[in-house]
C-alpha cells in the first residue's frame, strides 16, 4: 500500500515531484483522481494530478479532500504547490490540512510544513517573500499572467485570500541555527512558513520536521514545489517495498574531476553514505587504515536499506588531490577489491541480513576488473548501455550472484551521469524484486481444509 500520497494541481509539476521520489527507489504513479484508490494498492507513492489550479477555489478543495479520503491513511500527505504560488494556493493547503486532522487522533498535532522554495529552479524564499532569479513575483512577467496574474510575492498574503488560517514564518536565520527542531515546533498557528535559499536549508527544514515528530508526534503535511516533500519523506524513513533488502554499493576508484563532480550531486541529492579512503594510507598497507575502512563499510551495509547507495570512495573534493607512486597506483583497484570481497563475503555469511548489496555500481576499469574477480563473479550478463559507455547488467557467479550491476569509467558522461546510472540501477533491483515476489505468490501454501493446497 502506499505510504505517500501527493497532491498536485497540474500534470507537469506532479511528475517533476513524482521523478524526486523515483530517484530515492520509490515506486510512483501519477494518476487521475478517479483512479488513486486502485493506485496505492500498487504503488510506494501516489501523485494525484487533479489539474485544479484555474478551478474554482470550492470546487479545488473538494477534489484535494476526496483524494485524501479515498488513500487514507498514509504515512504523508504532501500537497504541491506551483514553484511560482500560482493557483488555489490557500485553499488547498486548508483542505489538506483539515482533511489530514479530521482523520488523525484528537490528541495530535497537524500542522502545515510550508516551504515554496525550490533553489534548483531559482526560486527561493526570504523574509516571507517568493523570489524568481531574485526578483519579487509582481515584478516579472508572472504579474501579466492571463489566468493567474501575480499582484504580490509576499507569501503569507497569497495564503490569506484563499483562508483564515494564521501563518508562522520562519525566517532564514533562524533556519541556520542549531535550534531550528525548536523553532518548528513552537507557537500554535496551522502553518509554518519556513525560508531557505538553498537545497541544505530545505533538507534542515525536512530534518528539523522528522525530529519534531519524533519528540512530540506532530504530523506534518508537506506543502511545497517538490524538494521539501521528497526531503521530508527521507528524514521520517519513509521507504519504498525494497527498504527490507540491503543498499546500493558503489566502488569508485577512479580520481578525476569528472568523478568528483558527479559524488557531489550524488552528495547533494542522496540518499546516499560515503566510506573515504586515504589512498595513500591504503596503499602502504596501513592496516589500522584498513581495518577502519572494513568496519566502516560493514556498519554502512548492515544499517542501510535500499534505496540508499554506499559509495566507496577514493575522490572526496575538487582539492584533495594525492599523487601516488606508480606502484601503488597499479595496486589500488587489487586492494580496494579485496577490501570489497572481505566485506561483502562477511556480511553474507547471514543468509537474513540486509547488507548483502542488492546492486553493485563500479567505476574506472581496473576497478571493476579487479572487483568482479574478488567476487568470483565468473561472467557479467550484458543488458546495454544507461549512456555510451556506462553499461548495465547481471553478475553471475559468486555471493552476489543475479545482482544487477552498472559499470563505467571515470571520464564517460557529465555531472549528473552516476545518478542516471544509480536511476537505472535502483529500477533493476525493483523489477528483480517484483519477479521474486511475482515466483513466490504463485507457489504460496494456503491452508484450506483438510488438506493444503497450492495457489496457482
Amino acid at each position: 500500500m502506499a505510504q505517500i500520497l501527493v497532491i498536485a494541481d497540474d500534470l507537469t509539476g506532479a511528475n517533476a515531484t513524482g521523478a524526486r521520489f523515483a530517484r530515492a527507489g520509490q515506486r510512483v504513479a501519477t494518476v487521475a483522481p478517479e483512479h488513486v484508490t486502485r493506485a496505492a494498492e500498487d504503488y510506494d507513492v501516489v501523485i494525484a494530478n487533479l489539474d485544479s489550479r484555474h478551478l474554482p477555489a470550492e470546487q479545488a478543495a473538494d477534489l484535494v479532500t476526496d483524494v485524501v479520503e479515498a488513500v487514507w491513511p498514509v504515512s504523508l500527505v504532501v500537497k504541491r504547490t506551483d514553484t511560482t504560488l500560482r493557483g488555489n494556493i490557500g485553499a488547498e493547503l486548508e483542505a489538506a490540512l483539515l482533511a489530514v486532522r479530521e482523520r488523525t487522533p484528537a490528541a495530535t498535532r497537524v500542522r502545515a510544513l510550508f516551504a515554496p522554495a525550490f533553489p534548483a529552479s531559482g526560486r527561493v524564499t526570504v523574509d516571507g517573500i517568493q523570489l524568481l532569479d531574485g526578483v519579487p513575483l509582481e515584478r516579472t512577467e508572472l504579474a501579466f499572467d492571463p489566468l493567474t496574474p501575480m499582484r504580490t510575492s509576499v507569501i503569507a498574503d497569497i495564503v490569506a485570500e484563499q483562508t483564515r488560517l494564521p501563518v508562522r514564518h520562519v525566517p532564514i536565520r533562524q533556519v541556520t541555527q542549531t535550534l531550528l527542531t525548536a523553532d518548528l515546533m513552537a507557537g500554535d498557528e496551522p502553518i509554518v512558513l519556513c525560508d531557505a535559499l538553498t537545497e541544505q536549508h530545505l533538507a534542515d527544514i525536512a530534518e528539523a520536521a522528522a525530529e519534531a515528530h519524533r519528540i512530540d508526534g506532530t504530523v506534518w503535511v508537506a506543502v511545497d514545489p517538490g524538494p521539501t516533500g521528497a526531503l521530508l519523506a527521507e528524514a521520517l524513513r519513509l521507504r519504498g517495498r525494497g527498504g527490507s533488502v540491503g543498499p546500493l554499493l558503489a566502488v569508485v576508484g577512479s580520481a578525476t574531476e569528472l568523478t568528483r563532480r558527479q559524488l557531489d550531486a550524488v552528495a547533494r541529492t542522496g540518499p546516499a553514505r560515503f566510506v573515504d579512503i586515504d589512498a595513500a594510507r591504503f596503499t602502504a598497507d596501513d592496516a589500522g587504515h584498513r581495518a577502519d575502512l572494513a568496519r566502516e563499510l560493514v556498519d554502512h551495509l548492515t544499517t542501510a536499506v535500499f534505496p540508499e547507495v554506499v559509495i566507496l570512495r577514493t575522490a572526496t573534493s575538487a582539492g584533495d588531490v594525492v599523487e601516488l607512486p606508480a606502484a601503488a597506483r597499479r595496486s589500488l583497484p587489487r586492494l580496494l577489491a579485496g577490501l570489497v570481497s572481505e566485506v561483502v563475503h562477511e556480511v553474507a555469511r547471514d543468509a537474513g541480513s540486509t547488507g548483502v548489496p542488492s546492486g553493485l555500481y563500479t567505476s574506472g576499469g581496473e576497478v571493476t576488473s579487479a572487483v568482479l574477480d574478488e567476487l568470483d563473479v565468473h561472467a557479467f550478463e550484458v543488458g546495454g548501455e544507461v549512456v555510451p559507455l556506462a553499461v548495465y547488467g547481471t553478475l553471475s557467479g559468486g555471493p552476489l550472484d543475479g545482482t544487477p550491476v552498472v559499470t563505467k569509467g571515470g571520464l564517460v558522461g557529465d555531472d549528473g551521469t552516476i545518478l542516471e546510472c544509480f536511476g537505472k540501477l535502483r529500477r533493476a533491483v525493483q523489477t528483480r524484486l517484483r519477479n521474486v515476489r511475482a515466483e513466490v505468490s504463485e507457489h504460496v501454501l494456503v491452508p484450506g481444509g483438510p488438506a493444503d493446497h497450492v495457489r496457482h
